[in-house]
C-alpha cells in the first residue's frame, strides 16, 4: 500500500484511519485557536501601550523578509504617494533624504542592537572576530542588556498605571533610609 492510498482498506478501517486524521487536525486546530488567542491578549496590551496592531504586522513582515529589499521598495512606493498626494514634501525618491545619512558601522551597531533587544540568536553573520563581527556583537549585549533591565520597570510603572498604584520601590524601606544606621536615631 502507498502513502495516502487507502482503497485497499475495509470501511472501519478507512473509519479509524480518518478519526486518526481528525484528531491531529483538531488538536492542531485547538493549538492555533490558543496562539490566536495569545496574540489578540498580546496585541490588546501592545495597543494599551500605544502600538497599533498594523505597526506590530509591518514590522514582523519586514523582520521576516526573505528579501529585505521589498519592504525598503514598498516604503519608496508609499512616500512616492504621499508626495504625489502632497501630503509629504517630495524627496525624489531619496527614503534618506531628510535625515542624515548612517554609515556602515551604525548600520551594523542597529542591526545587532535590534537582535539583542529582540532576543535572537547571538550570531552576527560577519566573519568571526573582524571588526564587524565584534561591532555587532557589543551593540547586541547593549541591546540585550538594556532589555533585560529595562523591561521590568516598564512593566510594572504600565501595571501602576492601569491600577493607579504606585510602582514598588526597590529597596525594602519604602522612605529610602535602608542606608542609615539605626544608631543615628
Amino acid at each position: 500500500m502507498t502513502a495516502g492510498h487507502n482503497s485497499e482498506l475495509n470501511e472501519k478501517d478507512r473509519q479509524k484511519l480518518f478519526s486518526y486524521y481528525h484528531q491531529k487536525d483538531r488538536d492542531i486546530a485547538a493549538k492555533i485557536k490558543a496562539l490566536g488567542d495569545e496574540k489578540k491578549a498580546n496585541r490588546q496590551n501592545a495597543k494599551a501601550s500605544g502600538f497599533q496592531a498594523s505597526k506590530l504586522d509591518h514590522y514582523l513582515k519586514s523582520f521576516l523578509a526573505e528579501d529585505q529589499q521589498k519592504p525598503v521598495d514598498k516604503l519608496k512606493s508609499d512616500r512616492e504617494n504621499l508626495a504625489w498626494l502632497g501630503l509629504i514634501p517630495d524627496t525624489g525618491g531619496d527614503l534618506l533624504a531628510q535625515v542624515d545619512r548612517v554609515d556602515g558601522d551604525q548600520l551594523i551597531q542597529a542591526k545587532g542592537y535590534h537582535a539583542g533587544l529582540t532576543n535572537l540568536d547571538r550570531v552576527s553573520g560577519y566573519d568571526g572576530g573582524s571588526a564587524d563581527d565584534k561591532l555587532w556583537l557589543e551593540a547586541y549585549d547593549a541591546g540585550k542588556r538594556e532589555y533585560e533591565t529595562d523591561i521590568p520597570d516598564i512593566l510594572a510603572r504600565i501595571e501602576a498605571a492601569r491600577t493607579n498604584e504606585e510602582p514598588a520601590p526597590d529597596s525594602d524601606d519604602p522612605f529610602g533610609t535602608d542606608d542609615q544606621s539605626d544608631e543615628a536615631a
